[in-house]
């Protein structure tokens, strides 16, 4: 045909092709070995297939989960880097912190505030004056004392007589002989006396008496008979008195006689009066008109502690202008003494104070009286009073003591820690609020703006605030009052203020604290929401290589 039609082809007759020779056809065992073969690869096959089924029930994925493809284990391993990537930032960041807490260590020592005392406290010595007054003897002789140390004696009242005792013995004993003849006399007169009534009320008075306390001495204690025996004594010596001084011609005599022995032994002796009340005291250092407490003013700080005590011996003789007696005329007393200025920095004047008084036998709780202070450069000269235990004291010129805080309990810290600083001072007159803040009014020409202020520390007239960073400085204008008699008040005043660095977190800040009581090392600081010190606060303890703002940690 030709190209292109479409006719049927016919195909050229298939050659006959060439027959193998019989031997390359396969025979029986042929067959049946290639038969065998298929069959045990088939049997490995289904072998390996099996145990690769029971590792991946036993090591691989749970059952019925597929295998994970390595397409999706490198999706998953690329999730993590990010979580890796942040651990290793926040790791070598505490590091780096560690190192600088490592390197600052040395340099900021910082400690937990707890609650504590002082268990040694400072001893200080002071000189005591007293209202006092010495008795010297008139005459040379043996003294003999009507009244015992400590004693009170009412104003002019015989307190000590001084007899020349070869004389006064003699006319003593002839002045007790005298009283008896007198008495036995009066007893055996037969004229009426013209005290009957009263010498026989007297005696009616002992009877009475004894039968009185003759039923109560059988039942009670004793005491009742020594209280009867004292008072039948005193009716015995009213009768007696009676008797001996009333003057009748038969005992003319013997009253003449009576007046001569007393004429001559009032001469021999001498009775020393208390010119005023007071307690009596048997001792003197010569220094009682030189310490008045009006001459506290002139009290240094060398005088303290040269006092030397005398005392007066009553069994031995007195020579004329010797020392007899001291008379304390008031239970008020003064102690000056010179004290750190770190100590008496929170005294007030009239503010009590609680004292460990010392005396060589025993401790006494002192309370006293602040009555003035006049400070110096390093210390203090403070005057105070009291009108506890006097008599313990009224031998002494000196005072041992240590200060007793009010408060007993506080917040414990090193003296080291504590910081001075000044603050500026706002007056509570120029205060304001605003939205629940305290602030002051803050002018600048012609403006007036609320400026809020961070109040460090506070009392009854004024607040305080830092200097630094603050937003009212010294120099600026605020106003002062409200309304329309409100004025213009220039911030002009720094005060002085204790405290301490807290360091609570990283930055150090100041907090004003309220010492209590102070010794060489610690003191004890108050607690509360007035100093802003808790316990458990983080504190700087060595404040002088730190500053405000610096970071701790």
């Amino acid at each position: 045909m030709k190209k292109g039609s479409s006719g049927n082809r016919r195909r050229p007759p298939r050659q006959p092709q060439p027959q193998a020779p019989a031997s390359r056809y396969p025979t029986r065992d042929n067959i049946y070995s290639l038969q065998q073969e298929r069959s045990r690869r088939q049997q490995q096959e289904a072998q390996q297939a099996r145990q690769r089924q029971r590792y991946q029930q036993t090591n691989g994925p749970a059952a019925g989960r597929p295998v994970p493809k390595k397409k999706n284990r490198r999706r998953k391993n690329s999730h993590m880097i990010m979580p890796l990537m942040v651990f290793a930032i926040i790791a070598l960041y505490l590091a780096g912190q560690m190192i600088h807490l490592a390197a600052k260590r040395d340099d900021i020592n910082v400690e937990t505030v707890a609650y504590g005392t002082i268990d040694t406290p400072e001893i200080y010595t002071g000189l005591i004056l007293r209202e006092e007054y010495v008795v010297k003897s008139t005459r040379a002789g043996q003294p003999f004392y009507q009244y015992s140390q400590g004693d009170y004696v009412p104003k002019g009242a015989v307190v000590c007589t001084v007899k020349d005792t070869d004389t006064t013995d003699r006319l003593e004993k002839e002045l007790t002989q005298i009283d008896k003849d007198i008495l036995k006399s009066q007893k055996t007169r037969t004229d009426l006396s013209a005290f009957s009534e009263d010498i026989a009320r007297l005696e009616g008075n002992v009877s009475r008496t004894v039968d009185a306390y003759a039923g109560r001495a059988m039942k009670n204690s004793l005491s009742y008979m020594y209280t009867m025996k004292s008072q039948v004594e005193s009716f015995m010596d009213q009768r007696n008195e009676i008797w001996l001084t009333e003057n009748v011609e038969s005992l003319s005599q013997l009253t003449e006689e009576k007046n001569i022995y007393e004429e001559q032994l009032a001469k021999s002796m001498s009775s020393l009066t208390a010119g005023e009340a007071g307690v009596l005291c048997l001792s003197y250092d010569g220094l009682e008109e030189q310490y008045h407490p009006d001459m506290v003013k002139d009290v240094t700080k060398k005088e303290i502690g040269k006092a030397k005590t005398e005392y007066i011996s009553k069994a031995k003789s007195v020579a004329k202008g010797d020392n007899l007696f001291k008379i304390v005329e008031s239970n008020q007393w003064y102690i000056v003494a010179y004290l750190p200025n770190t100590v008496t920095a929170t005294w007030t004047q009239g503010h009590y104070m609680m004292l460990n008084a010392m005396t060589e036998e025993e401790n006494f709780r002192l309370r006293t009286t602040i009555e003035s202070m006049e400070a110096g450069e390093k210390e203090t000269k403070v005057v105070l009073s009291s009108y506890e235990h006097m008599e313990q004291f009224m031998e002494s010129r000196t005072l041992s003591f240590s200060l007793e805080s009010q408060i007993v309990e506080g917040l414990k810290i090193p003296n080291d820690a504590i910081v001075e600083k000044s603050l500026i001072r706002i007056p509570r007159t120029c205060l304001t609020e605003s939205m629940g803040s305290d602030g002051v009014l803050l002018t600048k020409g012609e403006k007036t703006q609320f400026t809020d202020l961070s109040i460090v520390a506070s009392d009854d007239d004024a607040v305080y605030i830092e200097q630094e960073g603050a937003a009212v400085k010294i120099g600026d204008t605020i106003l002062q009052g409200t309304g329309e008699n409100a004025v213009q008040y220039t911030v002009s005043e720094l005060e002085p203020h204790a405290g301490v660095y807290v360091a609570n977190s990283s930055v150090a800040n100041f907090v004003v604290i309220e010492i209590l009581e102070q010794n060489q090392e610690y003191a004890i600081v108050k607690a509360g929401s007035v100093t802003g010190l808790q316990p458990y606060d983080t504190i700087v303890s060595d404040a002088k290589n730190i500053k405000e703002g610096d970071s701790v940690y």
